[in-house]
This record gives C-alpha cells, structure tokens and sequence, in this order.
C-alpha cells in the first residue's frame, strides 16, 4: 500500500467534506469518507488512517531527535537543562536532561531506561532508528533516582554502574513524574513497585541530602522502606493479617 504525507489537517479536511455530503443526503457517513478518501488518492478512509498515523510517528521522530540534539547543545555548553517530550502514536514521553557537569541523559520514565547522549564532556551516538512507523531507542542502561544520586546500570563500556551525583534531579524528577503513565504511577502508590531497603549505602545518601540518621534508622527497624521515585520513606504495606489485628 503506498504511503502519502498525511498531515492532520488533511484528515480534518476530508471529514469535513464526507460531513457535507452526508447533510447533502449524498449516503452514509462511513461509505462517504471512502468516497473523499479516493477522490484524495488513498485506497480506502482506512488508509488514510494509516498514512496519518505513519506521518505522526515521523514527526514524533523528528521532535524526539531535536530534543536530543537541543539536551547535547546545552550539556555541551556546560548548561543545565531538562525536558519532556510529547506523547504521540509511535511512543510514550521521554525525559532529556543535561546535567551541566559533562553528562546528558534519555530516560524512559516507566520502564526506567537510559540512554546516554553525553558523557564527561563527549557526544555519544543518538540511538534512535529512523523506523517510520514507531520510535526504536537503542537503551543501553536501567537507572533509578536515589535521592540526590543518579544510579545508573549501563551496558556502555565507559560508565558501566555507577553512583553519580551533582545532577539536577530536583528538575529531572517532576518531570519524571508528569510523563509516567497513569498504570505505573498507580502501581507504585499502592504496592510501592519503587521502593529499596534502607541498605547503609541508601542510609548514607539520605543524610548526605539532609536526612536526620537517627531518625532513618528508627524508621528503617520499623519497616521503612525508601521510594526513590517521591524521594520519601514509605511504611510497611499492611496485609488483611494486620489489617484484622
């Protein structure tokens, strides 16, 4: 099936004719939009669909690449700077920052994937496939957001794991949270999916941000668990057995 540039405007503007035929009592509305549709050049109103649908992915593409290469000018720059991409057809939003101090990252905020963009001051590949039909990201990393500390797992030979701080997270993590679907948002408030053990590692980064050790620690004997995606401490989750006693 061939494809044609297919803007939204178009779609609007083919329904719009199909509507004013079907007032002109031409026939049904659906046989209409199949009738505009070829007198357009498509196949059938499905195609039409599809070439619209194709022509979103590649614009989606194209934002996500000049949100990229926006991120690597700043980090480049030496300045700090993050974003959001918009929701689309081919893929959910991502969140781009740069850190500032020769890092620059996209991250997939469900799934908590990474791809680094630049690292200690050099530009690595953007790796995005041109695919047409849905945005491909070649992740190489999982991180998660510890406080203040950026932890990140990465298959790139350069960084491998790593605990990193001196990032923007106060600007990176609402952003973080605005692009999460509804389903992982809801799944980490009510079975706390996010949430580590207080580990000495943890505790200590907690009281470098401010945290009071004494008081994480009394938490901690009590169960506390901390949800790096809130930087908070969440209590036990109570089961019907508790629930009863």
């Amino acid at each position: 099936m061939r494809y044609l540039s297919t803007s939204d405007e178009v779609v609007e503007a083919l329904k719009k004719q199909a509507k004013k035929l079907q007032r002109s009592g031409a026939g049904k509305h659906s046989a209409l939009l199949n009738r505009v549709a070829k007198q357009a050049g498509y196949h059938h109103w499905h195609h039409v669909v599809l070439c619209n649908e194709r022509a979103n992915a590649v614009k989606q593409m194209r934002a996500i690449r000049e949100s990229c290469e926006a991120i690597i000018s700043a980090e480049l720059r030496g300045e700090a700077k993050s974003l959001m991409t918009s929701d689309g057809m081919a893929c959910p939003p991502f969140v781009l920052f740069a850190s500032g101090i020769g890092d620059a990252w996209l991250l997939e905020p469900d799934e908590q994937l990474a791809m680094c963009l630049v690292w200690q001051g050099e530009r690595q590949t953007i790796g995005l496939r041109d695919d047409p039909d849905r945005v491909e990201v070649e992740w190489d990393g999982a991180y998660e957001l510890l406080g203040d500390v950026f932890s990140i797992e990465s298959q790139h030979p350069a960084i491998g794991v790593r605990a990193i701080g001196g990032y923007p997270l106060g600007d990176v993590r609402p952003l973080l949270d605005q692009a999460q679907s509804t389903m992982k948002k809801a799944a980490l408030v009510i079975g706390q999916l996010d949430a580590v053990e207080l580990t000495p590692e943890v505790v200590a980064q907690m009281v470098r941000s401010g945290w009071s050790e004494e008081r994480v620690l009394e938490l901690k004997a009590d169960g506390y668990r901390y949800s790096p995606s809130r930087d908070s401490l969440l209590g036990p989750a109570m089961s019907s057995e508790d629930d009863l006693d």
